[in-house]
């Protein structure tokens, strides 16, 4: 099953790791992907004994660079050929309290897979030397992607993790499967329960940009508005098909913000974006919150928000304010009198009423 591409590397970290003592797998979406026919640029890889060793020797062999997470003994190494691999101690978890993040023990492969998210996800091939491409699925990851449903492994699932809610919508919608009843009723309880409010703003970003990472994004969608999960995002957020006229996550979120109206600014305040990002988006929600052309020029991300969010503008709305300050203190005006002028020329000029400057100034000198 394993794909030829990545056959000769997975032998590789096999055979290193049982020099090691240690035996190995690869686990999770890959296999899941391997078995569906589906490209990947992830691979979990998970170990019984410490991943430490085997991280170097990757980036040794092939190149790259590693990041260690010190908390679960797990380490992200991304390949010079872009390929990511994430090595990971085989473990146990243990939640303390509903949302927070899980304390974690060493322990065997079948403990690391019963720690998944949904049955389709927790199945593992081996990658040791005399074993390899072996199948271990002790929960029915197969029976579950045959049947095409989204089941998670214990009822608890939600309650410990939150953000699982939000994959579940994003796998069923992403691969057409069928969200499992006892897993439907769950969902629909953890909703009303509110367990989404656990969780930090950070993790809530996170989870919403890989939502909007979705190449069916409609679908998703209609999942999170069936199972009322938008809310925990930000209340009012809903499908627009705008959505579909941008390109990348930046350009979406701020479709999302024009769509909230008056509330748009306090959303992107909520997401906790980089300080570059939530300038320039706050910048396109202004000028279409307000309704009126920009006085600077805007970025090709502001121009791609707006075009989504107001398709019949004509090109001349997004242009710069084609009155200046300048000539309108040469008039005699002075303070607000300038800025009243210029909001009342970005109004016009947005809608429409002044197409260049030549009619600006005629405007201006009447």
């Amino acid at each position: 099953m394993i794909p030829r591409k990545y056959k000769e590397l997975l032998q590789t970290v096999g055979a290193y790791a049982d020099k090691l003592g240690i035996k190995a797998w690869v686990v999770g979406g890959a296999v899941r992907d391997f078995y569906l026919g589906r490209d990947t640029q992830d691979l979990d890889l998970t170990f019984e004994g410490s991943p430490e060793s085997v991280a170097g020797f990757c980036v040794k062999k092939w190149g790259g660079e590693k990041r260690k997470f010190s908390q679960f003994n797990t380490y992200r190494v991304t390949l010079q050929n872009g390929l990511k691999l994430d090595l990971v101690q085989a473990r146990k978890e243990y939640y303390a309290r509903p949302g927070a993040l899980p304390e974690v023990t060493p322990s065997t492969i079948k403990d690391d897979l019963f720690r998944r998210d949904f049955t389709a996800n927790a199945w593992a091939l081996s990658i040791s030397a005399k074993s390899f491409g072996q199948s271990y699925d002790p929960f029915g990851a197969q029976k579950a992607i045959d049947k095409g449903i989204i089941k998670i492994l214990h009822e608890k699932s939600f309650s410990d993790d939150p953000t699982r809610l939000y994959r579940a919508a994003r796998f069923a919608g992403r691969f057409g499967w069928t969200i499992e009843r006892t897993t439907a009723r769950l969902m629909q309880d953890a909703s009303r329960e509110e367990y989404p409010l656990v969780l930090s703003r950070e993790r809530v970003r996170q989870e919403f940009v890989k939502v909007l990472e979705e190449k069916k994004l409609q679908e998703v969608f209609a999942l999170l508005e069936k199972y009322e999960l938008l809310q925990f995002i930000y209340p009012g957020l809903k499908w627009n098909g705008a959505l579909l006229k941008a390109k990348s996550v930046e350009a979406k979120i701020g479709i999302c913000a024009c769509l909230l109206g008056p509330s748009g600014s306090e959303f992107l305040l909520h997401l906790h974006l980089g300080k570059e990002t939530m300038h320039e988006l706050l910048g396109a929600w202004t000028v279409f919150d307000g309704q009126k052309s920009p006085t600077s020029p805007l970025t090709p991300l502001q121009e791609e928000i707006l075009r989504a969010v107001c398709p019949g503008l004509k090109h001349t709305a997004l242009k710069p304010c084609f009155v200046k300050g300048r000539e309108l203190r040469e008039l005699g005006l002075s303070g607000r009198k300038i800025s009243m002028a210029i909001d009342r020329f970005c109004k016009l000029q947005w809608q429409g009423r002044i197409a260049n400057r030549e009619q600006a100034l005629e405007f201006l000198e009447r």
